[in-house]
């Protein structure tokens, strides 16, 4: 029997079993359970409808997809942890602001403090002098991510959270779908000024570029990208043990301080297909890490 994994349901079906607010309780109700699989009767009586006919209709159509039927009773499948899991994120139900908050970093460049910004969806980092902030970034982070810390525990939790998610992607897994991530290493020109890079490029006229990875899911399309410089920092045990021998503890380094740790040049052997020598420097030491189009490690040495 040869390994299958197709759709069996249309995304219009599946959210259409969703439309209903009974069922939405049906599974709020398997999902804070203390127990694995609840009975039909006490699944029945926790959501409260009286007509077990009406019930039975409603948990019917959730049956398959979100819900498994047993022996014992009803319990969630995995699609239907990752909708609650949704609706608790606050994905589709929440919104949030913050104050700017004040950084115990500062730009490289102007030496300001950098701030951290939050507002739709979306965590930016940057000083207010430059433009571009050489250690300026943004990403998207849900509400939920936020619930039960002090402001002061913010900025660690921004931190521990993108480091998850860029881990997640350079690993091979999707942040949205967890489909495969295929990775591929590229030159991106930052002429339009949306970027900034100060790393030196060998044997390259054009000052202007900067090397990316851009992991692309093969599942859902969705492209993620990753300076290739923090990647190698995030995903190269080799990378990370060359900081640590030297007295850099790259994963105790909040994420926005990786562009401290940037390689001191990059030389381009080839481009196409594309292969980069990264060397990275650590007080009298230095690292070379060579790496191809498909961000595997050819050599590394120091």
């Amino acid at each position: 029997m040869s390994d299958q994994f197709v759709q069996h349901i249309e995304p219009e079906e599946a959210f259409a079993a969703l439309s209903d607010e009974t069922r939405l309780k049906i599974l709020q109700v398997l999902w804070k359970s203390d127990i694995q699989t609840i009975p039909f009767s006490e699944l029945r009586r926790t959501v409260g409808m009286r007509d077990p006919g009406q019930f039975n209709y409603h948990l019917d159509k959730l049956i398959g997809q979100f819900v498994i039927k047993t022996d014992g009773g009803y319990r969630l499948t995995q699609a239907g942890k990752h909708v609650n899991g949704a609706i608790a994120s606050g994905m589709y139900t929440a919104d949030g602001t913050l104050d700017p908050i004040v950084l115990n970093h500062s730009c490289q460049n102007s030496g300001d403090p950098l701030m951290l910004r939050y507002e739709n969806e979306t965590v930016r980092i940057g000083c207010d002098s430059c433009s571009p902030c050489p250690a300026g970034w943004e990403a998207p982070i849900p509400p939920s991510v936020f619930a039960g810390y002090d402001r002061n525990e913010i900025p660690e939790t921004v931190s521990q959270y993108f480091r998850t998610k860029v881990q997640q992607v350079t690993n091979g897994f999707c942040p949205f779908c967890n489909g495969h991530m295929k990775p591929t290493v590229e030159l991106v020109d930052t002429m339009d000024g949306d970027q900034s890079s100060e790393i030196k490029f060998e044997n390259s006229n054009n000052q202007s570029l900067d090397p990316v990875v851009l992991f692309d899911c093969q599942h859902c399309s969705t492209e993620s990208q990753v300076a290739l410089y923090h990647a190698l920092l995030l995903a190269e045990p080799g990378v990370a043990s060359f900081h640590y021998e030297n007295g850099i503890v790259v994963q105790e380094r909040f994420i926005w301080e990786l562009s401290e740790l940037s390689p001191v040049k990059i030389d381009i052997e080839s481009r196409n297909p594309i292969q980069l020598d990264v060397t990275y420097r650590a007080g009298d030491s230095t690292l070379s890490v060579v790496v191809d189009e498909a961000f595997d490690i050819i050599e590394i040495d120091t």
